[in-house]
């Protein structure tokens, strides 16, 4: 199965390191099973690849709310709620993933503010068609969409993008939180998608925006927010969600949405492929990436923020969805 053009950039990435990147010491715990308790993925079309708890000693690392991979699985950039730019190699055995070496972490905004408001990045993705250009996007932000080129590997000459959005949407709390490139050959080729977190005080839909375009709605459904979003190599959009209530812990979501419904006015639900919960590997899930590897599959990669509290953990998940 042909891999996009834009899935080499991140062996570009790695390739090119500054002098000033740091090097970052990881702590890698491997997981073995998603599932803690109960039954398996058996109604679901993932199957499982293997996770990675990881912890630092380096107090810049965490807060991870953003990942693109790329070279077949091999390398992985995220981006953290702190204004770092992190990246790395993935080591895989046997097609399933068991560690992470060759880390280093820089700052995102090396000559700006880097505090928390200007430099919290929650999501980064890279254009398919050119593997030297990428868009991050901002929360918090009147400027909240960032496209970026690459320069001795890591994101420079940051230039704003017109999203189109309410200004009380682009600073708001609950504001942009994913941002994707559309696929290839399709309609939304070369254009940029961002799509809140939440739905506004009152609205029943979360609002996304085809960058510079118009608007269009995901139905917001059982208190989860949207995280991440990703289009799979068939055209078909793919939503990470997340929700956390008091009595029943953390969730994670996966919704898919049939790609060409995603049109301007359009309102969205699609199908629900995963719904795990506190029986299951979890955290704060917030970074979702898609890949095909050397054996042609559609592999997710999924990261979780740990908002730098020594009560949460730093997952990366793998998962690989089935073509059925």
């Amino acid at each position: 199965m042909r891999r996009p053009a834009g899935f080499g950039l991140l062996i570009i990435l790695l390739g090119a390191v500054e002098a000033h990147a740091a090097p970052l010491p990881l702590t890698v715990n491997r997981i073995d099973g998603f599932v803690i308790a109960g039954s398996a993925l058996a109604d679901s079309p993932l199957e499982f690849l293997g996770g990675l708890d990881v912890s630092s000693g380096d107090s810049d690392f965490g807060g991870l709310s953003g990942i693109a991979v790329g070279g077949g699985g091999a390398t992985a950039v995220m981006v953290s709620d702190s204004g770092s730019f992190v990246r790395a190699r993935l080591v895989h055995e046997n097609g399933r993933l068991v560690g992470i070496d060759e880390a280093e972490i820089v700052s995102l905004f090396p000559e700006g503010d880097t505090g928390k408001r200007a430099g919290d990045a929650e999501d980064i993705a890279f254009d398919p068609a050119n593997p030297e250009r990428g868009v991050i996007v901002r929360e918090r932000q009147a400027n909240a969409l960032l496209t970026f080129d690459l320069e001795n590997g890591r994101p420079t000459r940051f230039a704003p993008m017109r999203v189109g959005a309410d200004d009380r949407v682009l600073r708001s709390n609950k504001g942009l939180e994913s941002v994707a490139y559309g696929p290839a050959g399709s309609s939304l080729a070369g254009r940029i998608l961002t799509i809140a977190e939440r739905a506004p005080r009152g609205a029943s839909d979360i609002p996304g925006w085809i960058a510079g375009v118009g608007a269009f709605g995901i139905i917001a459904r059982d208190d989860f927010d949207v995280s991440s979003a990703r289009f799979l190599p068939d055209g078909d959009l793919l939503l990470l969600e997340r929700r956390y209530t008091p009595g029943w812990g953390i969730a994670m979501r996966l919704r898919r949405i049939a790609g060409e419904a995603v049109e301007v006015g359009a309102r969205l639900y699609g199908e629900v492929i995963l719904d795990a919960g506190m029986t299951y590997q979890i955290d704060n899930m917030e970074g979702l990436s898609v890949h095909q590897d050397d054996a042609g599959r559609t592999v997710l990669t999924i990261v979780s923020d740990d908002n730098f509290s020594i009560l949460q953990r730093t997952l990366i998940l793998q998962f690989a969805l089935s073509s059925d």
